[in-house]
Order: structure tokens, then sequence, then C-alpha cells
């Protein structure tokens, strides 16, 4: 592919569109999510403002094209535009910097006599925490509208946390670089959420000829074709239903999940519970995009955990938490990273040598260089321990839950590569701190007797707890447009660069204002004192399990160890029986979906995997691809109904809208 025939999606209007969208997507996201509290428009995959976005330019290209070719905006740039917001308006959601900000603050704020955070909270480096009283206060209980922001008092702390967030999304990158040939090239994976982006850009609407046909499924542009339009509908009419039934309770509505656990009542039944088929129209459109052995893998996996459960019931086992699902997911990841790593082996060998100069590898099609892309990992790693290890943490520490961080995120990006389920938690979340404290027990992250160490790393947990594995993911999915629309993919890392920093600004912006303005303790529907968002509870959470580990040194829990070796030989076994038998029909990135969020995922894989049998087995490949738009309008129609039209409602509304709380994660 000649260079010169590469389209330029990054341009000086799309990067002032971005700018502009993102500006109004964190009003929006302030208003609906953090405010009102009826729904989180960021937390859906994609996020609901990209969704919008995309089908805003959509809609006023044609007229742009009508006044003068020149203004409508190319699919290069629409895509352009498409992946900073995701990436920005993230920022600004429920998993990142609303997870983050609590704490600088937090243990300051409830401090107390009794549970002794200032005591752990004198370890904090005063660079990393927001030291002056009077503006803590007034974070949590408002000084009013009119009122200025302290900004000087949070400039130091935001400033420094940035740079690390900026080398750990880095470093994501440059991992995504080094694994992109393998799984975009080689393995030629599904994508199925960049493949709904794609499709609403790649209409006859926002056509760019140089790349000839816009659509992927089907010859018909995505807005034009009748199947479309049916899915979209049947989204509309459910969403439609249960929006009525908010306002108005006498009219019924099919709400959002059939509660089965009234069916298990006696033991050893009781033990599947809780067990709901959950309505999940996006999962369920999106869903018949995915290889067909893994949504068998989803539902029939789901069904043998609770089957695991029942059995240890019957036996007597009844151990609080057993099966110890998220143990056992967290050794499916440990078990997924060491298999990507070896199958992709030749190409991070590649990449190796291209860095160490020790071949010529052609690297000048790709994102980054390969001696950029893996020199910035190191780079990357080696930042981010002098970061920590000023601020107290040992080196080991550091190496062990970043190497987690980086790990899972890896196989979360797969996963969504793969089997491309549009759930942002679908991840083992706040299990990297668990899981080393389970294996060697509390006393060796507190060396010499000292808090330091362990109190820097639960001002860590946000990390783990929040979605950052989400980002990679976005950052593959943008390279993955830009092959689509043959944009040059050196063009990529300056987007994602771009996003993050434009993100993370809108997201100070927008909480720090919502903050001072009515009070963190009333927001995300908080009551008042000792309410506040969740990422106060959760750092108030981590301060309790350290006074804990004072009063009781916590021993190794072999138990739940125990599950996530068990997690790690089962996948490794289920990868051994799909490389070795070729039929065998469970999939292990099934076992590391299930194990990780399975209850929101196995109705809609069900019914998605009963249909695509029959749809194929009726018209073959040719009606299925026929249909592909149908399931594809049944997302979009959900977005649109119960994110951007209920969620515009929702940010200019009241109480009412919580009657219908949307949480797409």
């Amino acid at each position: 592919m000649a260079k010169k025939n590469l389209a330029s999606g990054l341009t000086v209007r799309s990067a002032l569109l971005s700018l502009i969208f993102v500006w109004v997507s964190n009003i929006w996201l302030a208003h609906s999510g953090l405010i009102t509290h009826a729904t989180q428009i960021g937390e859906s995959v994609p996020p609901i403002p990209a969704v919008a976005a995309i089908i805003l330019i959509v809609a006023i290209n044609p007229l742009l094209r009508f006044l003068n070719p020149s203004l409508a905006l190319s699919r290069a740039e629409t895509l352009v535009i498409y992946s900073v917001v995701a990436i920005a308006i993230s920022m600004s959601s429920v998993g990142m910097v609303r997870y983050f900000l609590p704490v600088l603050t937090a243990p300051f704020y409830y401090a107390t006599t009794e549970n002794e955070f200032g005591f752990l909270a004198q370890y904090l480096p005063r660079w990393m925490v927001v030291t002056d009283q009077k503006a803590i206060i007034g974070a949590y209980e408002g000084i009013g509208r009119n009122a200025p922001i302290p900004w000087l008092a949070w400039m130091t702390p935001l400033a420094l946390w940035s740079l690390l967030f900026i080398a750990v999304f880095w470093t994501m990158l440059c991992l995504v670089v080094i694994f992109r040939k393998q799984w975009i090239d080689q393995e030629r994976l599904v994508f199925p959420v960049a493949r709904f982006g794609l499709e609403i850009a790649g209409t006859g609407l926002v056509r760019d000829e140089r790349v000839g046909s816009s659509n992927l499924i089907g010859k018909r542009p995505f807005f034009r074709n009748p199947y479309m339009w049916i899915g979209f509908s049947l989204a509309f009419l459910y969403n439609l239903m249960n929006i009525l039934h908010a306002f108005y309770p006498s009219i019924p509505g099919p709400g959002t999940r059939i509660n089965l656990s009234h069916l298990f009542t006696d033991r050893p039944w009781s033990a599947v519970r809780p067990i709901a088929f959950q309505f999940r129209p996006a999962v369920f459109g999106l869903a018949y995009l995915m290889p067909l052995d893994i949504n068998l893998s989803v539902w029939s996996l789901y069904f043998l955990l609770k089957i695991e459960a029942v059995a240890a019931s019957a036996f007597g086992y009844n151990l609080p938490g057993f099966p110890y699902v998220h143990d056992q997911s967290s050794g499916a990841f440990l078990a997924l990273v060491i298999a990507f790593c070896w199958v992709a082996k030749k190409q991070i060998q590649d990449v190796i040598s291209g860095a160490l100069g020790k071949s010529i590898a052609d690297d000048r099609a790709e994102p980054l260089s390969f001696r950029v892309a893996f020199f910035g990992v190191v780079g990357g790693i080696a930042f981010i321990c002098g970061w920590c290890v000023i601020a107290g943490m040992t080196v080991t520490t550091v190496l062990i839950y970043f190497g987690l961080i980086f790990g899972f995120a890896l196989v979360y990006t797969k996963i969504r590569a793969e089997a491309g389920a549009p759930m942002i938690w679908l991840f083992p979340y706040g299990e990297h701190k668990r899981v080393m404290i389970n294996a060697f027990g509390s006393s060796v992250f507190t060396p010499n007797g000292s808090y330091q160490n362990l109190t820097v790393f639960a001002s860590l947990t946000f990390l783990s707890r929040g979605y950052f594995p989400s980002f990679m993911a976005y950052q593959l999915e943008a390279l993955k447009h830009s092959d689509e629309v043959q944009m040059s993919r050196r063009v990529v890392p300056i987007v994602i660069m771009f996003a993050l920093v434009i993100g993370l600004l809108g997201a100070y912006w927008i909480h720090l204002n919502a903050y001072y303005e009515y009070g963190a303790n009333i927001l995300e529907g908080g009551q008042g004192l000792q309410g506040g968002t969740r990422g106060a509870a959760l750092i108030r959470q981590e301060y309790n399990l350290m006074k804990g580990y004072q009063l009781s040194k916590s021993a190794p829990d072999f138990t739940r160890t125990g599950a996530v070796g068990f997690g790690f030989i089962f996948t490794t076994l289920l990868a051994f029986l799909r490389r070795n038998f070729l039929q065998f029909p469970l999939h292990p990135l099934g076992f590391a979906m299930v194990t990780a969020y399975g209850d929101p995922l196995w109705g809609a894989f069900f019914v998605a995997w009963i249909l695509k049998i029959l749809i194929t087995r009726i018209g073959g490949i040719g009606l299925y691809r026929q249909l592909a738009p149908g399931f594809l309008g049944v997302a979009l129609g959900h977005f649109f109904t119960a994110g951007i039209l209920w969620g515009t409602l929702a940010a200019i509304g009241d109480d009412i809208f919580r009657g219908y709380g949307v949480w797409f994660g």
C-alpha cells in the first residue's frame, strides 16, 4: 500500500471537533451519572458519547456534502473523533478519575480516633495528596456554585499523578504495538466492538471513495438496511416500555432481568443462588458476531460453575464465597497471559531483535518502531517503579502489582478483540491486590513493621478496581479502525495520547466543579455525611482492611490461592485441548470471561448461540451475514434509547430517572 494513498484522519477540524465533543460529553456525563445518577453513559462499550458523536456526524455529513463536498468529514476523520471521544470520556467515568480523586482526600476527611485513618495517612507523601484541610472539607460538603474552586491545592498532586497515568497509558500502547501484528494481521480476530463503530461510520452517508465499499456486512449501507431497523425497533420498544414504567408504574415494563433464585430454595440446589437471566441488548447484539465456540463456552461453563457449587453443598463443603469464582478468574487470566506470549513468541522475538539491532525486521508500517515499542515498555515500567518507590513502595510490590495490571489488561484486550463482549468490567476487577495478599500474607508488605509500602499500595488499588484494561482495548481497536480506512498507523499513537491528555483534563474539571458545587457526599446517590462517591467508599474499605492487618497479621489464604491455581490449571487444560483437538468445543477465553463477570453474560450468550445455530443451519453463512445488521441494530437501538435518549433526559431530570437505572458495564 503506497504511503501517498493513506487517508489523513487526524486533521485540524477532526482535532477541534474532538475537543468540542469531549467538552459537551463531559458536561452530559456529569449531570446524568454524577449528579442525577440515573445512568453511566461512560461505562458502556463503546461509551455512549462516542456513539452519539458518530451518529451525529453521519446525520449531518450529507448536508455538509451538499453545501460543499470539501466540508464533509471523511471516514478516517469520523473514526478519529470516535476513538478520541471513547478514550477521553472513559477517563471521566466511574472506573477512572472518579475512583482516583478520593485517594487524595478521603483518608484525611474520614479520619477519626477510632478508625486510625490518620495514623495510616501519615505515611503518604505530601506531594501525592491534598493537604489543605479547607479544600478537603469543601470537596465533600460543597461550597456553592459561585465560590472559587481551590485549584492550587490540587495542582501538585494532580500533575504528579498524571505523570504516572501517562506512563501507564504509554506502556499499554507499546504492548499493544508489540501484539498488534499477531492479533490483527495473523490471527485476524473478529473485533465485534470495532466492527460496530466501523459499520456506523461506513455507511454511504460517510463514505471515503478511496476506500471503496463502505459496509463490512452485507451489500446495503448500514442505515439503509431494513434488518438493522427491525433490530433497532425491538431494542427501542424494550427500553421505551421500561421508561414508561418508570414514569407511570401502572404501565407494565419488561424490567432488566428475570430472577431465577426463587426456583432454588432447598439445599443443595440453593447453592446456585444468586442466578438471574439479565436482559442485555447490547451484549446480545454483539454476541451474534462472536465465534460460536465462545458463545457455547460462556453459558455452558457458567452452569458448570453452578454445578460445582451444588456438588460442594451436597457434600457439606459450605465455605463462604465458594467456589471463589473471581479467584479462579485471576488464575485463568494468568494462564492466558502466558499462552498469548507463547503463541506470539515469534513476533515478540522480532520486536526484541529489531529493538536491539540484531535483525532488520521491517517495522515501517507499524504504529511505533520496534525499538520505540520495546524500550517504551522498559522505560514505562522503569518510570512507574521509580514513581512508586519514591512514594514509599518496595520494588517487589510494584513489579508484581503492575505485572498483574498489564497482564490482565492484555487478556481483556484479547477478549474484546476476539469475543467482543461489550462489558467494561469483564476482568477480575479488584483481584490484583487480593491475589498478592492471599498468596503471601499481609506481613510481607509491611517490611520492618512499617505501613508505608502498604499504605501507598492501598492508594493504588483504584487501578485494579477501575477499568484501566479497557483503555488498552480501545487502543487496539483504534489501530483496527486505521487499517479498515487505510489511515497511517503512525497517526494512531498521536490520537491516543491526545485523547488521554484531554480526557484527564476534562475529568478533573467536571469532578472538582461538581464536588465543590454540590459536595461529594451527595453525589452518585449519596445521602450526606458518610455518603460520597464509590471512589470514597473504595479507599475507606482499603484503610479498614489495613486496620485489620494492624490488629491481626493476615496469613496466606491457601484456599483462595488454591482457587487461583485451579483456574490456572483448568484454563491451561482447555488451551491444550483446543490446540491438540481441533473439534474441542470449549474455549479458554470463555472460562476467563464467565469467571470474571458471568452473571450478565450467560443469558445473552445462550440466546445468541441458539439463534446462530438455527440461522446457519437453515440458511448457511449467507443468511448469517444477511441478518447480522439486525443484531447490530439491537445494540445500536439500546445505546440510542437507554444511553443517548434516556441519558439526555436524565441529565436535565430529577430522582424519577433512578426508577429505570441503566448500567451498561
